[in-house]
């Protein structure tokens, strides 16, 4: 009857109930019988029915919700939901920790990667600044075009290349990285080739000359990408621009008119955004399977990298295949992306965007209709497509740009600085206390640190994807040590002393971090322009 709600949050240290319930009869009397109303006003009771992945995703996500997803326990309150509801409940927490195993990936774990992508976009810097923006291309292109095709390469991508071909004046084509060279191959001319990887393994998809073909097609890069990626396009005169991944690092440049493009972790899902932001009503996806054949390939043998380049990813995940009928082997990653689609493609419903999965065959992507690409082509694509000129920077625009961006990163590594050298006095002090086994001054040295951490926390060239799992993970640390009762003074100092530690590890870090990422901005070179 809702009474145990009631009592629950009489706890002030309780932000949150979340409650899950199959039943609206029974939402309907805990209702009837209880005014719940200021509670659920507040979000002080959050109450699920019938739950998905995306709904929980977006909740969980929340600041100040995905740093307790350590302390995730589903209670069982009475023994009528055990003996009535047990499938549903075993589902219910399957999904849960599905959801937040998706939040803890998506935060990231590796901050080699995480360097090497803020090293390669001050790098690529000067290159951007002297090419066209996104806004620039935006305001030359959206809403031009009503349908786009992205084209990906999944094993399911070869048989649709004909049609591909006969139809390609009548869309926008946008294609993987990977995709182009097979594209060319078959002498299928796209509008865009997108990249998003960091690495130097797929620049291979552009050491290459294909001449006359690469006239007219515009390369939009992810501002991360390897350099090795813009030496090949420079060699050979093609067009390009750079754009910033919607990354921390990235927005603290205040770069806007460059970005945002890369929300998702995979080029095909950049694709996905590039089209909604150019303003395609239709979107066709080809090619994108998300999953292995029955031949346990994970591309076609056209692929740059060969056919079985993900097999080394395979830990027997099965998820449901297109049509619906029966399932397909996937990996960890592709479930990633197939997830960031079906968000992606829900959020855009709302914008009268629809979204066709034409690749007939690999996994379903819920919320993408399943039609032939055949059908497709024959009922949408009966209109030619315009050509669009490169867009063109001009001198003044780009001294501009060059000037606000000096400005900016200047400003920031005098500040930056001082950080570092806060930070290592707080490191000295920490180790003080721990080596005298002392709890004197603990609690002051610790309000000390909680000041320092939200004051840099603040700082836009901190708060990013270098720094950015390194607060998580030390908040979803010192999460579990909170919640731990203490009875005694012993176990009050104890407590303190496992709190100093884990902080001292986050100092070690964030001074190991901070310090490798203010060289890599000492390098930025304006004259490269």
């Amino acid at each position: 009857n809702g009474i145990l709600y009631k009592a629950l949050l009489s706890n002030p240290i309780r932000n949150h109930l979340i409650i899950f319930e199959e039943e609206l009869e029974i939402i309907y009397l805990v209702f009837h019988y209880l005014d719940l109303s200021e509670e659920i006003r507040n979000e002080k009771v959050i109450l699920f029915y019938m739950p998905n992945f995306t709904l929980l995703a977006d909740f969980l996500d929340q600041k100040g919700l995905n740093t307790l997803l350590k302390l995730y326990n589903l209670h069982i309150k009475t023994t009528f939901y055990i003996n009535n509801y047990k499938e549903i409940i075993l589902n219910t927490n399957t999904l849960l920790l599905k959801t937040i195993k998706y939040i803890v990936d998506i935060k990231g774990n590796s901050p080699l990667d995480s360097f090497e992508g803020i090293t390669q976009l001050l790098h690529n810097l000067p290159y951007q600044l002297a090419n066209p923006s996104l806004k620039d291309l935006l305001k030359q292109r959206k809403g031009k075009i009503e349908n786009t095709i992205i084209v990906s390469t999944g094993p399911s991508l070869i048989k649709q290349l004909p049609l591909l071909k006969e139809y390609a004046n009548k869309a926008s084509i946008i294609c993987a990285d990977s995709a182009y060279p097979i594209l060319a191959k078959h002498n299928i001319k796209p509008d865009y080739v997108l990249m998003l990887e960091r690495d130097d393994v797929v620049t291979k998809c552009f050491d290459n000359d294909f001449k006359e073909f690469d006239k007219g097609i515009l390369f939009i890069l992810a501002s991360v990408v390897h350099q090795k990626a813009i030496e090949y396009l420079k060699r050979n005169n093609r067009q390009f621009m750079l754009v910033h991944r919607p990354l921390p690092f990235s927005k603290a440049l205040h770069m806007d008119d460059y970005g945002y493009l890369g929300t998702g972790m995979s080029v095909a899902n950049m694709a996905y955004e590039l089209a909604v932001k150019l303003g395609h009503k239709n979107i066709i996806l080809i090619g994108q399977d998300l999953a292995y054949d029955e031949n346990g390939n994970s591309h076609p043998k056209e692929y740059l990298h060969t056919q079985e380049s993900e097999n080394d990813r395979k830990e027997g995940l099965f998820i449901t295949a297109y049509g619906g009928n029966g399932v397909v082997e996937t990996n960890i990653y592709w479930d990633i992306f197939r997830k960031t689609f079906q968000r992606d493609i829900e959020l855009v419903k709302k914008i009268n965007i629809t979204t066709y999965n034409a690749t007939e065959g690999g996994a379903r992507i819920e919320g993408a209709l399943e039609i032939t690409f055949s059908k497709i082509c024959k009922e949408f694509l009966k209109k030619t497509k315009p050509h669009f000129a490169f867009p063109i920077k001009n001198q003044e625009k780009l001294e501009k740009c060059i000037t606000k961006t000096h400005f900016t990163i200047d400003k920031q590594l005098n500040i930056l600085s001082k950080y570092l050298q806060q930070g290592k006095d707080l490191l000295s002090q920490i180790n003080k206390i721990l080596e005298n086994k002392s709890n004197k001054n603990i609690l002051s040295l610790i309000k000390k640190i909680d000041y320092f951490k939200i004051k840099v926390y603040k700082n836009p060239f901190i708060k990013s994807e270098l720094f950015e799992p390194l607060f998580f993970h030390l908040e979803s640390n010192l999460a579990t040590i909170y919640v731990k009762s203490i009875n005694t003074e012993k176990e009050k100092a104890l407590k303190n002393i496992e709190w100093l530690n884990v902080n001292k590890e986050w100092l070690e870090n964030f001074i190991g971090f901070l310090t490798i990422q203010n060289e890599a901005i000492k390098k930025v070179d304006f004259k490269a322009l």
